[in-house]
C-alpha cells in the first residue's frame, strides 16, 4: 500500500499549510484594520484569540474523532470552515466581522490540525515517524511564514491588500479540497473504525494515557515556550515594528511576522538529525540570547537589533518545536495519536491565547515597551526551567 501513501500524504501536508496559511494572513492586515476602524491593541488582541477560541473548542470536543471517523473525513469539513472563514475576511467591514471569520478559522484549524498531522505521521513510507513529524512540523512553519508574507506583499503592491490574500487562501482551501478527494487513500490507514456511527456518536474529551503524562507534559511545555514567542510577532510585531522600532511601512513591518517563521521552518527543518538532548540545550539557549535582543531592540529603537532578535528567537523557537513534535509522534499509541496530537496542540494554542491577551491588556495599560520587556523576562525564565525538565522526562 506504500505507493498509495505519496498522494494522500501529500494532500494532509497540503492540508496543514493551508490551514495554517489561513490562520497567519491577516497578520500584518490588523494594523491596517486597526489604522481604518480606531480599534485598541485590546481589541486587536481580542480578535487575535478569538481564533483560539475556535481551535479550543473544537479540540475539546472533537479532537480524537479522527481516530474513529477517519482521518479525511476529519479534513474536509475542516477546510470548509476555513474557506468560509477566509470569504468573511474579504468582505469584512467591521471588527465584528473580523471577529467571526477568525472564529470559523480556528474551528476549521482544530478539525484540521491534529488528524493531519497523524495522518502525515502514519503515511510516513520508511515508518520513521520522527521524519514524518518533521515534515508536519515544516508545513505547518511555512504556512506560517507564506500568509503574512503574501498580505505584505499584497499591502505593498494593492489598495485592496485584503481582497488579493484572501484570495489566495481560498484558491488553496479548494485545491486542498480536490486533491483529497482524489487522491487515494491507504485502506489500512486512518480509516474509519468500523461499527463506528455518528448518529450514536457524542463529544468526549481528549485524554492522555496516564503513563505518558509526564512525557507529554515535556512535549507541550517545549511547543508552549515555542508559540509563545511566534504568538507575540503573529499578532503584535507589526505594530511593534511600526510603533517601537520605527518601521513606517505596513508591508516591511509585517514582513517581520513572515521571517520569524520563515525561520522557525528552516531550523525546524535543519535540526532533524541532531540528537534532541543537545538541542534542548540550543534551542531555549537561541530563545534567551534573541529574548535579550529583542529587549534591546525595544529600549534602542533599533531595526537592525529588531532583526536580529527576529531570527535567533526564531531559530530557538524551531529548535524547542521539534523536539516537541517528534517526542509526540515517537511516545504516541497509534489508536490514541490523533486524541494525543489534539491535547498536544491544544496546551499550545491556549498558551497562544494568554499571552497575546495578556500583551494587549497590558500593552493598553502599561505601555508596549514596559509590556515588551517584561515579556522577555518572564518567556526567559520558562526556557531556563525547560532545561531542568529534560532531567526528569527522556525525549
Amino acid at each position: 500500500m506504500k505507493h498509495l501513501r505519496s498522494p494522500a500524504m501529500a494532500a494532509c501536508l497540503l492540508a496543514i499549510f493551508t490551514t495554517i496559511f489561513a490562520s497567519h494572513t491577516p497578520t500584518p492586515l490588523y494594523a491596517m484594520w486597526q489604522q481604518a476602524w480606531g480599534f485598541s491593541s485590546t481589541a486587536l488582541t481580542a480578535v487575535f484569540s478569538i481564533y483560539v477560541l475556535g481551535v479550543v473548542v473544537t479540540l475539546l470536543t472533537m479532537g480524537s474523532l479522527s481516530d474513529q471517523v477517519g482521518r479525511r473525513q476529519m479534513l474536509l469539513p475542516g477546510l470548509v470552515f476555513i474557506l468560509c472563514g477566509s470569504a468573511i475576511f474579504m468582505l469584512a467591514s467591521d471588527i465584528h466581522q473580523l471577529g467571526l471569520a477568525r472564529l470559523l478559522t480556528g474551528i476549521g484549524t482544530g478539525l484540521v490540525t491534529g488528524a493531519a498531522t497523524a495522518a502525515v505521521v502514519e503515511m510516513e513510507p520508511n515508518g520513521n515517524w520522527a521524519r514524518g513529524a518533521t515534515f508536519a512540523a515544516l508545513a505547518f512553519t511555512l504556512g506560517a511564514s507564506m500568509g503574512p508574507t503574501v498580505s505584505s506583499l499584497a499591502l505593498l503592491w494593492s489598495n485592496h491588500a485584503h481582497i488579493w490574500a484572501f484570495t489566495v487562501t481560498i484558491v488553496l482551501c479548494l485545491a486542498c479540497i480536490f486533491m483529497l478527494l482524489r487522491a487515494p487513500w491507504p485502506s489500512d490507514l486512518g480509516q474509519r473504525q468500523p461499527g463506528f456511527s455518528m448518529r450514536a456518536w457524542r463529544p468526549t474529551p481528549i485524554r492522555v494515557p496516564r503513563h505518558l503524562l509526564g512525557t507529554f507534559l515535556f512535549a507541550a511545555s517545549a511547543m508552549c515556550l515555542a508559540w509563545s514567542t511566534g504568538s507575540l510577532y503573529s499578532s503584535l510585531g507589526p505594530s511593534m515594528a511600526r510603533d517601537l522600532i520605527g518601521v513606517t511601512e505596513l508591508a516591511l513591518a509585517g514582513l517581520f511576522a513572515a521571517g520569524w517563521q520563515l525561520v522557525a521552518g528552516v531550523t525546524q527543518f535543519a535540526s532533524q538529525r541532531q540528537p534532541l538532548s543537545r538541542l534542548l540545550i540550543l534551542g531555549p539557549a537561541l530563545l534567551i540570547a534573541g529574548l535579550g535582543a529583542l529587549a534591546g531592540a525595544v529600549l534602542m529603537e533599533s531595526v537592525w537589533l529588531f532583526s536580529l532578535a527576529t531570527v535567533a528567537t526564531g531559530m530557538g523557537a524551531g529548535t524547542t518545536g521539534v523536539i516537541a513534535t517528534i517526542t509526540i509522534a515517537r511516545s504516541a499509541p497509534p489508536a490514541e495519536r490523533g486524541g494525543m496530537t489534539s491535547a498536544f496542540y491544544l496546551a499550545a494554542y491556549l498558551t497562544m491565547a494568554t499571552v497575546v491577551l495578556g500583551l494587549g491588556f497590558a500593552s493598553d495599560r502599561l505601555g508596549m515597551v514596559n509590556s515588551m520587556l517584561g515579556f522577555t523576562v518572564l518567556i526567559s525564565i520558562a526556557a531556563v526551567a525547560l532545561t531542568f525538565m529534560r532531567k526528569q522526562v527522556q525525549p
